[in-house]
């Protein structure tokens, strides 16, 4: 009987172990990715239905095994000249997969009426402004523009004389896309990690359009050769990089 007892007792002691193990598995590997309320975006697109301005959202799904969009379910807020995207996720396994899907969502952001003309409109997607890729519209004489970051096809740099010289070749598109030329930005300087950033942002009219493909270029100085210490340098175009290294006044460029 005792033996009985102590049989029934260890298989029971047994089994609590495998829980708690399984349990802390599950833990460890979950994804903090996966207990977001909104998906993220991998990219937007955003253009006029009719009356209403709509937004093509490629949504990243973390895990699709694990994880999955309420795509019904999906909204829009305006807030000032911000608007929100939120589109539901759907945990149906506390252990990632770790693989990654997308899924493209379609979002309806208003009313044309709803939105100031000659306003600029910030489009987040969970709270989130894609710092990169700076999703956002603005509707001028009835007429909406989009905007996002420029497709940055090569980066190239090059002394020219005493300066530095970075080339961003860009792909344009069709005919209703253009390189929004007044609001590009650059930091002016390299920081204390010796980068120096650009933003050209891209700018396409909402409608029909020609299909041959377009390219452009700009040239930016981000420095002078006998004012820069020797190191390595790296300026970022869009999030695309590309390095350089000073030595005595010789710029190198790094592959």
């Amino acid at each position: 009987m005792k033996k009985s007892f102590l049989m029934i007792f260890a298989v029971f002691a047994v089994a609590l172990l495998a829980v708690a193990a399984s349990g802390c598995l599950g833990s460890d590997d979950k994804d903090p990715e996966t207990n977001v309320p909104s998906a993220p975006a991998q990219s937007v697109i955003i253009y006029t239905d009719g009356d209403n301005v709509m937004a093509s959202v490629t949504a990243i799904i973390f895990g699709t095994h694990s994880q999955s969009l309420d795509a019904n379910n999906s909204s829009a807020k305006i807030n000032g000249t911000t608007v929100d995207i939120t589109i539901p996720v759907i945990n149906s396994d506390t252990i990632n997969t770790r693989d990654l899907g997308y899924e493209q969502v379609l979002v309806v952001l208003g009313k044309k009426s709803d939105f100031k003309e000659g306003q600029y409109y910030t489009v987040t997607v969970g709270g989130e402004a894609d710092s990169v890729k700076k999703y956002g519209f603005e509707i001028v004489d009835g007429q909406m523009y989009s905007y996002r970051a420029a497709n940055i096809d090569n980066l190239t740099v090059a002394a020219d004389g005493n300066n530095v010289i970075v080339t961003a070749i860009i792909a344009i598109g069709g005919g209703a896309d253009s390189i929004d030329k007044t609001n590009i930005t650059a930091s002016g300087k390299f920081d204390e990690n010796n980068e120096y950033n650009i933003y050209i942002p891209h700018k396409t009219r909402d409608g029909p359009s020609t299909m041959e493909m377009k390219w452009g270029e700009e040239q930016f100085v981000v420095g002078q050769l006998d004012k820069m210490e020797n190191g390595t340098y790296t300026v970022k175009v869009n999030g695309i990089s590309v390095s350089f290294t000073i030595e005595n006044g010789k710029l190198t460029a790094n592959a």
